[in-house]
């Protein structure tokens, strides 16, 4: 039995969380047995207790913007080493076959290649650009300290090759999947919501920060929903402790809105996300940085959506423009708007493109596969 010691950032349930529950549950456990370690408490945790996988809770540090201060820096390193010996007894004694770091923002994976013997897969869930000097210093890291790169996608790639810092030979692309095998026969929000079975609902998921998109569907739906009364959008996601402040700035633009703020929705963080996908007609994804890959956009054509996304990173490949949904300019939200004006104002080419997006899901981006691939990585690995 081989003995796989995964590490994560945090303890929600969103992209990477998700594709990490994956996976440790779906391994083949007659020749995997998946540990995980937490740096904090949450639905995740539950969730793999849940699937009787074997989870603890060690508070090392995530490097996130809030250590980018003196005093910021000063702490991190403090606690990095401080956990840093604790997971590498950790290591020693639960007889670590293999190390998966899941997440560019879990470098403890440099202390524990440094440190043991045991080989460290490093699996990218991001495209960092700025600041600069982070994207260089990560980038370096990760080429230097990992045996195995595995990126999400063909862009996640890229950004790691063209630092220069990590050899194209160390790196391969796993596309993330999902599981095709559930019932989408779900109650759906609209009578929740009190929105009409004739109504066109258009949707936004994913975290509320920086850099996923809100303002810009919000600014590309505003010109829909003045012209079509029978258009509703929706907000599903929240934001990261300590940033609760975006998501109040969020809600106060939507309540500025005073004639249309009764067809906004705005849910917060939503447990039964098939749900949310099961409410939409249409579903956009309008993230303002590159995008490592969208398991949202997936989670979406899984359920029948067309997908209207800016024509960049993962959703460039996952996305085939006028066949599945439509790719628009990068950060131009007036095509945005056009884009879905133009589905809005055709409903035989809503269900052709959901109909289209279910098929590229099930013959490239399956659970299974994605699962099997991973496997095959550790088994070449180990031996």
């Amino acid at each position: 039995m081989i003995n796989i010691l995964y590490l994560h950032a945090g303890a929600e349930m969103y992209g990477s969380d998700k594709v990490l529950l994956q996976l440790v549950t779906k391994l083949n456990k007659k020749k995997f047995r998946p540990i995980v370690l937490l740096p904090e408490h949450g639905i995740l945790e539950n969730k793999l207790k849940e699937n009787n996988v074997k989870v603890s809770i060690i508070p090392y540090p995530i490097l996130r913007r809030e250590y980018l201060t003196f005093h910021g820096i000063l702490n991190y390193i403090f606690n990095y080493f401080k956990y840093g010996f604790r997971l590498k007894k950790y290591v020693q004694d639960k007889n670590i076959d293999l190390i998966h770091i899941n997440t560019i923002a879990v470098l403890e994976g440099v202390f524990l290649k440094l440190f043991t013997t045991v080989p460290v897969v490093w699996h990218i869930h991001e495209i960092l650009t700025n600041p600069k000097f982070i994207y260089r210093l990560t980038s370096y890291l990760v080429g230097k300290f990992s045996d195995i790169v595995i990126a999400i996608s063909n862009a996640t790639k890229e950004n790691l090759v063209n630092s220069g810092f990590v050899p194209e030979s160390k790196v391969k692309i796993v596309y993330n999947g999902i599981d095709l095998s559930q019932n989408l026969q779900v109650t759906n929000l609209r009578n929740h919501l009190n929105i009409k079975k004739t109504d066109i609902v258009i949707g936004h998921v994913g975290r509320i920060n920086a850099w996923k998109g809100q303002n810009d569907f919000l600014e590309a739906s505003i010109p829909v929903m003045i012209r079509h009364p029978n258009v509703h959008i929706l907000f599903s996601g929240n934001p990261y402790k300590g940033q609760e402040w975006r998501e109040k700035n969020l809600l106060n633009r939507i309540n500025a809105l005073h004639d249309l703020k009764t067809r906004i929705h705005y849910l917060g963080y939503e447990k039964r996300i098939d749900k949310v996908f099961e409410t939409i007609d249409i579903f956009v994804s309008c993230s303002t940085r590159p995008e490592p890959f969208s398991l949202v956009t997936i989670e979406a054509m899984k359920h029948y959506k067309p997908v209207i996304a800016y024509d960049q990173g993962g959703p460039s490949e996952i996305i085939r423009n006028g066949y599945s949904g439509i790719l628009v300019p990068f950060l131009n939200v007036n095509s945005l708007s056009e884009a879905i004006e133009s589905l809005v104002n055709d409903p035989n080419k809503v269900v052709l493109y959901g109909i289209n997006s279910r098929r590229i899901i099930k013959n490239n981006f399956s659970e299974v596969t994605f699962v099997k691939n991973i496997e095959i990585i550790y088994d070449r690995m180990i031996s």
